[in-house]
């Protein structure tokens, strides 16, 4: 099955830059890497439908949230927001 090549909004590169939890960190670039298999990854993920947008869905990381929306035409993921549970609902 052909992969996903995986695009991630700045924001998202710096957001992980800036994490001090290195575990944390791992975690969160393990989890995007895992998104090159989709769908097959969406079995092993917590991966839900955003309600309200075509194609958008979120990806569970401890207390983060990883947004990512599926061109599958293009065989592209775009990773848009990447934010604590708290923050990343009022976004």
């Amino acid at each position: 099955m052909p992969r996903f090549k995986v695009i991630a909004h700045r924001r998202v590169h710096k957001f992980i830059r800036t994490l001090r939890n290195e575990k944390l960190k791992h975690a969160i670039i393990e989890a995007l890497e895992k998104l090159e298999d989709y769908p097959l990854s969406l079995r092993e993920m917590d991966v839900e439908r955003i309600k309200g947008l075509k194609k958008t869905f979120r990806v569970r990381v401890g207390q983060h949230r990883i947004i990512f929306h599926v061109d599958k035409n293009e065989k592209i993921i775009y990773v848009t927001h990447l934010d604590t549970r708290k923050k990343i609902y009022r976004k």
